[in-house]
């Protein structure tokens, strides 16, 4: 990637009162297009996911991954806003913003004076962008809430993929929060939009309850049409072999996608040399295919078997069958379609040297990201930001003292 010397968003400025994932994902996006993000946080311990990467369970490093991903390009500036001296800096900082970031909760909000009305009377042009976990209404609106909970349970999504033979493992960390944070950048696009058009900042909100829900939004639709929901079957008894998972002699996985079976289903006959079963009357057309399902599954799994991953991956993408090999981590992050992409790009860390990191997910013609840096150290710019706002090194030293 090359940087530009005009970034799109180089005049906005964000302030992220945020901690874990979705907020600070959908800031990460405006700081890759050159915006200021100035990420506020508490004394000592700082954002939550600066030491997430270390729960039992998850990839062992002494990297903060996690935090990196989502925090590249930001400035860091501590204040302890619960004294008046760090809460009045933030007023400062505020009043010249146009963005504000976060994804704490609502009585945190209402106790730190940081709640809409209050920012909005500091500053009437500000975007408020506001993400929650079970949204800003009902009895749920001050419950704690994280994607594991709010997206993939109470989406009806965990319980669609719910293995027949019972749950083996959780959700990767943060893969609710990042489509969610998607959500939340969308709407501070369209609340900047809207000012463009009357001059007035405005607040935009969403949350991982109704973001757990569009994602769904089909089986949702299904269930208040009053549609009639199939049991769940085992795998050998599956209605439909289309989108199964298939093992091959070297132990991978081979996932297909057949949706259009009239089109597909004699080439992809003729790629695994079975070109016996469209003659076959069980498996000649969709009805029969339907009616003799778990037979055909078990010819398909026995034919697949026979040959590495490799050997079909080849064949099928000579009949241009939707496929792919279930990547483990090391392939997925290896990806060479991803690097082609931008989708994998450079990342030059000061500690870590020269390593890779995972990409925000759109590009905009003629308008160049900034190159990925390394996440900012905990206060690493609060000296530098504050007297950008008129603060003295000893009104510094003085603030950093309460903190």
């Amino acid at each position: 990637m090359t940087t530009t010397s005009n970034p799109l968003f180089a005049n906005i400025r964000v302030v992220e009162l945020a901690s874990m994932i979705l907020a600070p994902s959908a800031a990460v996006i405006l700081a890759d297009y050159g915006a200021e993000v100035i990420k506020i946080e508490p004394p000592k311990t700082g954002d939550l996911n600066r030491h997430w990467h270390k729960i039992n369970g998850l990839p062992i490093s002494d990297m903060a991954y996690g935090f990196q991903v989502d925090n590249r390009n930001k400035k860091s500036v501590v204040l302890d806003l619960k004294t008046p001296a760090a809460y009045e800096a933030l007023c400062k900082i505020i009043r010249e913003a146009d963005v504000l970031i976060t994804n704490y909760r609502l009585k945190a909000l209402d106790k730190l004076k940081l709640d809409y009305e209050t920012i909005h009377a500091l500053n009437p042009r500000i975007i408020y962008a506001l993400a929650t976990g079970f949204g800003e209404k009902g009895d749920e609106a001050h419950k704690p809430g994280y994607d594991t909970v709010s997206y993939w349970s109470r989406s009806g999504i965990e319980h669609q993929i719910f293995p027949y033979e019972g749950w083996l493992a959780q959700f990767p960390y943060g893969s609710g929060d990042h489509p969610s944070g998607m959500a939340l950048f969308g709407s501070i696009m369209t609340g900047l939009f809207q000012r463009e058009k009357t001059g007035q900042g405005c607040k935009v909100s969403t949350s991982l309850l109704a973001n757990g829900a569009w994602s769904n939004a089909v089986m949702l639709q299904a269930q208040l049409a009053g549609a009639e929901f199939r049991e769940k079957r085992p795998r050998d008894n599956a209605y439909n072999f289309i989108s199964l998972h298939y093992p091959t002699s070297d132990n991978r996985l081979l996932k297909m996608s057949m949706v259009n079976t009239q089109k597909n289903w004699r080439p992809f006959c003729d790629a695994i040399d079975r070109n016996d079963l469209p003659e076959d009357p069980r498996f000649c057309d969709n009805e029969a295919r339907v009616a003799n399902m778990p037979t055909l599954i078990k010819e398909l799994t026995e034919t697949i078997q026979r040959q590495p991953i490799a050997h079909w991956t080849q064949r099928l993408d000579v009949a241009d069958v939707p496929h792919t090999v279930v990547s483990n981590y090391e392939e997925a992050a290896n990806d060479r379609q991803k690097e082609a992409n931008d989708i994998i790009v450079p990342l030059d860390h000061p500690e870590h040297g020269a390593m890779r990191t995972v990409n925000s997910p759109f590009q905009v013609s003629g308008a160049e990201k900034l190159p990925a840096k390394a996440a900012p150290k905990l206060g690493e710019h609060t000296e530098e930001v504050l007297m950008g706002f008129g603060y003295s090194s000893e009104e510094i030293a003085a603030l950093s003292e309460e903190n």
